[in-house]
């Protein structure tokens, strides 16, 4: 090629003569080249910035779906949490270092698969002799309740209801099979746990600290017509099918003292949400109960005598006003535990609009004045003061869900803190969604109309109805995932889930499933295969984590109430050992602690008698520690006063001053009215009526 000279003396190509056509093809043809690149590049940025991938069920064998199919005679109408779906429970059922997966089904069989490694699991509910009754399953919760290595479980049901006649299970695991596959005998009657009811979830704990594991069983209620009167005409009451319970362990049989134990049974108790933790930190389990509709949560503060002191009106502002999922975990790192509780406030403007929101002023008033709690239709987050009182077991929370930006999430059921990325930091997992949404407008003026109420009343309710019920929307909801960034701030990471996927979910846990260091999620849908969240951040980071099996003592095996403290500068990380967490659904895991990328400076190791060790530890391994008597008890104060107010107190001097004036307004009267009534307008007309 022939080169001119430059004034540079650089070679230059020669010009060349080019056609306007032929320049316009060329600058488009370099433009979609460029647009291609950056695209390509784009899209390998955003493919390696994904926080999570959903795992398709021909992929991990997980083929369950939570088939729901109403009819005229069982329908939304005869049963209003038709749709609440139902849970999962995780575990290690044949102990081979793997975590496998029990899903609950409503309408269907409950489903059993085995981890067989590499995400991918095995249905094996027919070996493993799973009851196939056709009973209507709620809650999982997975326990070693007979301390023989081998985890049981407990699943919760609809009884003693309509064409719903079956009662709660407990599967007994009675060994593992020649293809070391666990099999199981339902034992719950002979244990006492045989109850028939509206069951929602069940939670082992030990309340009253003599080694073996009770049980609170929460149920939830149907009475909603009729129910709203002053609380205190149900103080004492009890309801058979709505009511909780507390069972007492004693030498495996199981003993009900939720009378003397101060435990709620009226027909109000609508349960939802149960988490057990030791909130006010004094080494004894309290519980979290969040219940539906107008009746309070419960906030149950243990006594140290075989009682619980009910304290969420003295402990809270407000709370959730439809309480459903519930998680307990200390957030910000100051050593004490928080608390979560899941509502139904959209974050889309569209769906907003089309549903009913908070109560009207009036009747927000009425409620507070019949003795319930203030409530509010969003999450709430009732972070922990510390800021205990002498004699009162438990101190102030403050409720930041708006200031945390975790306050509208939609429907949403299940409710997990769990640390995504291993930075020592609580993140947030919620599961979302309901095929029919019972706070639609559309909805709620269907179901009002007088001769729809008198079907349901009279169980009438025909096909044109249930065809009519079937053209209502159904919003499928992605469900989310939120990064603890410090300063209980949270922040939503929409569009980092790869193959993300709206559906309606319900029950869900967390696991390593693949023990490559990072927790993966698993979500129990209506209608769709469950979803297999394969975690994708750890691979990428320099966060360190551990995880530690604990084997506990004779009595309590899985060391369920333990606690590990991780100190590191100026913040004092907890965890606990409690299986029952979200919505419906349980995870007897290792404890997954993130540490950062920093090593603590140390790690305390709390049992459940409150007896404690430090714990010597690498980065990146899962350790195996086994109970041994006469160690030291832990002095909780330790935690209490970690982190000590260092504000100056105020006094309260108004007296002293003399300054008590006080505002009081101007008392109408009718006279008042009448005078005035002339001049209350607007530009759209009179603002008061005669």
């Amino acid at each position: 090629m022939n080169y001119a000279k430059h004034d540079t003396g650089m070679p230059l190509p020669m010009k060349l003569s080019i056609s306007s056509g032929t320049a316009y093809k060329l600058c488009s043809m370099l433009f979609l080249t460029t647009l291609l690149m950056m695209l390509s590049c784009k899209s390998k940025k955003e493919h390696s910035a994904y926080r999570f991938e959903v795992l398709e069920s021909k992929r991990t064998g997980l083929d369950f779906v939570n088939k729901l199919t109403p009819t005229p005679d069982f329908n939304m109408f005869k049963y209003m949490y038709f749709y609440n779906g139902a849970g999962v429970g995780a575990g290690d059922l044949n102990n081979d270092g793997l975590t496998d997966l029990f899903f609950a089904s409503n309408q269907g069989n409950n489903t059993l698969y085995l981890n067989k490694g590499n995400l991918h699991f095995e249905d094996v509910t027919a070996a493993a002799k799973i009851p196939v009754d056709g009973g209507w399953s709620t809650g999982v919760s997975v326990v070693d309740i007979n301390n023989d290595g081998l985890l049981d479980l407990y699943i919760c049901r609809v009884g003693n209801f309509g064409k719903l006649q079956s009662r709660n299970q407990f599967l007994i695991c009675k060994g593992l099979d020649k293809n070391n596959i666990p099999f199981y005998e339902d034992q719950a009657l002979s244990m006492g746990l045989g109850k028939s009811g509206f069951g929602t979830q069940a939670a082992f704990l030990d309340y009253d600290n003599d080694g073996d594991l009770d049980m609170y069983l929460m149920n939830h209620s149907l009475r909603y017509n009729g129910t709203f009167r002053d609380r205190a005409a149900y103080a004492g009451t009890y309801d058979s099918l709505a009511a909780d319970f507390l069972f007492k362990n004693e030498n495996g049989k199981f003993t009900d003292v939720s009378k003397e134990a101060g435990i709620n049974q009226s027909v109000i108790s609508y349960g939802l949400g149960i988490c057990v933790a030791d909130i006010n930190m004094d080494g004894w389990p309290d519980i979290y109960v969040g219940n539906d509709f107008h009746e309070n949560d419960y906030l149950y503060i243990n006594r140290h005598n075989g009682t619980f002191k009910e304290s969420l009106q003295q402990a809270t502002m407000h709370t959730s006003q439809f309480s459903m999922g519930v998680d307990v975990a200390d957030i910000n790192n100051d050593g004490l535990p928080d608390i979560i509780s899941m509502d139904m406030l959209p974050s889309d403007p569209y769906i907003l609009k089309r549903s009913l929101g908070e109560d009207e002023y009036n009747l927000f008033n009425y409620k507070v004045q019949s003795g319930y709690h203030p409530q509010f239709a969003r999450n709430a987050v009732q972070l922990n003061r510390g800021n205990l009182t002498a004699g009162q077991g438990v101190g102030m929370f403050s409720e930041v869900g708006m200031y945390a930006g975790l306050e509208a999430t939609d429907w949403s059921w299940a409710a997990l803190w769990l640390d995504f990325d291993n930075d020592g930091k609580k993140d947030l997992f919620v599961s979302n969604g309901i095929p029919k949404r019972l706070n639609d407008m559309d909805y709620v003026n269907y179901v009002s109309n007088e001769e729809i109420q008198e079907k349901i009343r009279s169980n009438r309710i025909e096909e044109k109805d249930m065809t009519l019920i079937e053209k209502f929307p159904q919003i499928k909801l992605p469900n989310k995932f939120f990064t603890n960034n410090g300063e209980v701030k949270f922040k939503d990471l929409d569009g980092l889930v790869k193959n993300d996927k709206p559906t309606f979910s319900n029950g869900a846990v967390y696991a390593d499933l693949d023990n490559d260091g990072d927790l993966d999620v698993v979500v129990n849908n209506i209608d769709d295969p469950v979803l297999l969240y394969e975690n994708k951040m750890v691979r990428s980071a320099a966060a360190k984590w551990l995880d530690i099996n604990l084997k506990g003592s004779a009595k309590n095996i899985n060391a369920i109430g333990a606690k590990v403290i991780v100190f590191e500068k100026n913040e004092l990380r907890t965890f606990e050992n409690f299986p029952v967490r979200g919505f419906q659904s349980s995870m007897q895991v290792p404890l997954h602690l993130g540490l950062g990328n920093e090593m603590p400076d140390s790690i305390i190791l709390l049992w459940p008698d409150n007896t404690c060790q430090q714990i010597n530890y690498q980065k990146d391994t899962v350790l195996q520690v086994k109970y041994q008597k006469g160690l030291p008890v832990f002095n909780y104060g330790v935690l209490t006063t970690f982190n000590k107010n260092t504000t100056n107190p105020a006094t309260d001097i108004t007296e002293q001053t003399g300054l008590l004036f006080r505002h009081e307004e101007n008392q109408f009267n009718e006279f008042d009215r009448e005078q005035l009534m002339p001049h209350m307008v607007s530009r759209e007309g009179p603002l008061l009526e005669m």
